[in-house]
């Protein structure tokens, strides 16, 4: 039975997975569209850890409590995208973010009437540091306003739930009209310098500088160094001309060669002035280093030629006190006018990654500056295509699972069919070997008395006559003849019956050598056979017939050749039997052979063995038989 199965189990092994549940072969081929499609987009920055980590809802007893906070744009600005930053605490993963929620745009800071940006009321959100990001189509709104309509757990707690935010980011013709926005929240945590209200809109997030990395030895302008920190030290940019600027932003450096120091020689204290004018003053409160975040002014009524930045507490580095920036970038629209700028300075530290030319290269210490716009979108766009991997993932588990169900289904199916086909195979072969046992007891039957009946029958005769005629020498001697012939013929009969299903070739031999010395006992007779040792076997019904045909041919030979010498030649190969029997008798003319049945008998049993018989025989010279035959 089991190899009965073997082939069953074969073929389930090499069955397709997807023949068995064909949208298998639908997620496979989405999976590797949605793959090809991240390898386009920016990689998920490493997590950059924030003084400012953003807004914290009140606390709430339930989940499904409803909390929102808004933001006041100051005038109507028509919306190119709106990106929600989740907020991170301590590890890098998201921080209170919502797991449903919903963001509306409107003119009316009630929300009387109002346009939902997205709607994520459905289902659960997953969690990211990832960004979403929302691209309205033809909406123009003055107030942005984020619900939360299923809040997540505080962490440790069982029965306290929160939503927090890292940056809520408005964009119109290319600037964050978001930056410094007033923000509304009438249920919030404020908890300096972590949590407040302001730091949604503070420009500072947890994703960090946005950066194509590269290999470039540059990394921005560096002071002089100075001994104090109290030295004042300044960099200018000279536009060429007054131009209409809506953003100043100062980009941190971070040297390769300082990887654990981020904010690399930013100033504790500063400010930044226009054609003379304060646009920023922290030169009386220490300024919080902002690692890798980018810091910005909006500068919406701006119209200046010169920018300066003045430090007036410096960074300690180690032992001494610098003042270094990386990038210094000012935008009209969604232009950076400052890549057009001279750069003068205080003073300078003028090395192969450290220039005035540094300043305003297009880069960061890591990288070049991308448009942040397109590349929260882009980051944005990972997270969705990465939330629908999972999704994808997850069902192709589940239609997995149901391949390998349909699997063991049909190979328990198989393996039934394979148990009920074998047998039935047992049946058919126990049914065929009764038939043909049955088949060769009639054959035996029929032997017995055609060669025993037939002896006794004469030798019964025989005895009659002697009786008979009172003269009983010749009779007695023709009777001993027969039984001999008899109890030959009996010994052949059982032998056959002794025989299992398929005996080895060399006992047939064996039982041919038997009769020759019984039936050519007066004759000088040699046999020519393989050895014992040879395996090759083969029916029963073959031995009977090759051994009835051969010992018909001896009791010819011993009848009516009155042959001196008789050679036998016995041999197989490769499936192929030959059997030569030659003597050196009177012969005769085989064409003119008409009465008898021996030659015919001969003829015959060659025929139910399917092979050849030649008989080649002239009088006077002895008489050839030759016996080929296949055998399986």
């Amino acid at each position: 039975m089991i190899h009965a199965l073997k082939p069953a189990l074969l073929i389930f092994a090499s069955i397709s997975w997807t023949w068995l549940y064909p949208q298998l072969s639908s997620l496979d081929h989405r999976q590797h569209e949605l793959n090809a499609k991240l390898s386009e987009l920016p990689a998920l920055p490493a997590p950059q850890p924030q003084e400012h980590a953003g807004f914290h809802s009140g606390l709430a007893p339930q989940p499904d409590s409803v909390r929102w906070v808004q933001i006041d744009l100051g005038s109507e600005y028509p919306l190119d995208a709106v990106v929600v930053i989740p907020a991170m605490l301590g590890v890098a993963e998201a921080y209170g973010f919502p797991q449903r929620f919903r963001i509306d745009a409107s003119n009316d800071p009630l929300f009387a009437e109002s346009d939902t940006l997205l709607d994520q009321t459905a289902a659960d959100a997953l969690p990211s540091l990832a960004p979403w990001c929302i691209s309205p189509k033809a909406v123009k709104a003055r107030h942005i306003r984020f619900t939360a309509t299923k809040l997540a757990a505080q962490p440790h707690q069982t029965q306290r739930f929160i939503f927090c935010l890292g940056e809520l980011l408005v964009f119109s013709h290319g600037r964050n009209v978001a930056l410094h926005a007033q923000v509304l929240a009438p249920n919030s945590v404020e908890t300096l310098p972590t949590w407040s209200p302001r730091h949604l809109v503070d420009g500072a997030y947890a994703l960090g500088l946005p950066v194509q990395p590269d290999e470039i030895n540059g990394n921005g302008w560096h002071s002089g160094i100075s001994s104090t920190p109290d030295a004042t030290k300044w960099v200018q940019a000279d536009l060429g001309a007054p131009r209409d600027i809506q953003e100043i932003r100062l980009i941190p450096a971070h040297p390769r060669d300082y990887p654990e120091r981020s904010g690399f020689g930013f100033p504790r204290r500063f400010k930044v002035e226009a054609d003379g004018r304060t646009i920023f003053d922290s030169t009386t409160a220490d300024f919080s280093n902002p690692g890798d975040t980018p810091v910005a002014f909006p500068t919406p009524d701006l119209h200046a030629q010169t920018l300066r930045i003045t430090a007036t507490q410096l960074w300690e580095r180690s032992g001494d006190f610098v003042y270094a920036l990386a990038e210094l970038q000012a935008f009209d629209a969604a232009k950076n006018i400052a890549r057009e700028a001279i750069i003068t300075s205080s003073d300078d530290t003028i090395t192969p990654s450290w220039s005035r030319a540094g300043l305003i290269d297009g880069r960061s210490s890591s990288g070049v500056l991308l448009d942040e716009a397109t590349w929260l979108a882009d980051l944005s766009r990972r997270r969705q295509i990465t939330d629908e991997l999972s999704v994808v993932e997850f069902q192709r588990i589940a239609a997995q699972a149901m391949a390998h169900k349909r699997a063991a289904w049909l190979a328990g199916g198989a393996m039934c069919f394979s148990i009920v086909i074998a047998w039935l195979a047992a049946l058919r072969s126990r049914r065929s070997r009764r038939r043909e046992i049955e088949s060769l007891r009639h054959r035996i039957s029929r032997d017995l008395h055609d060669e025993i009946g037939s002896h006794l029958g004469s030798i019964r005769l025989m005895s009659e006559l002697a009786l008979r005629d009172g003269s009983a020498s010749d009779s007695l001697e023709e009777i001993h003849r027969l039984a001999g012939e008899a109890a030959e013929s009996m010994r052949g009969i059982i032998w056959l019956v002794r025989e299992g299903d398929a005996p080895p070739l060399t006992s047939l031999v064996e039982a041919m050598r038997q009769s020759a010395a019984a039936l050519l006992k007066d004759i000088d007779w040699q046999m020519e056979a393989p050895s014992c040792s040879d395996p090759a076997t083969v029916s029963l019904e073959f031995h009977r017939q090759v051994f009835l045909l051969f010992r018909e041919a001896a009791h010819n030979i011993a009848r009516h050749a009155h042959a001196a010498q008789v050679r036998i030649e016995v041999r197989w190969k490769a499936k192929h039997f030959h059997l030569h029997i030659e003597d050196n008798g009177c012969g005769f003319d085989v064409a003119a052979v008409t009465s008898g049945n021996g030659l015919a008998n001969l003829q015959h049993r060659a025929t139910v063995l399917g092979g050849s018989l030649q008989i080649n025989s002239n009088p006077g010279s002895g008489t050839c038989i030759t016996l080929e035959v296949d055998f399986s």
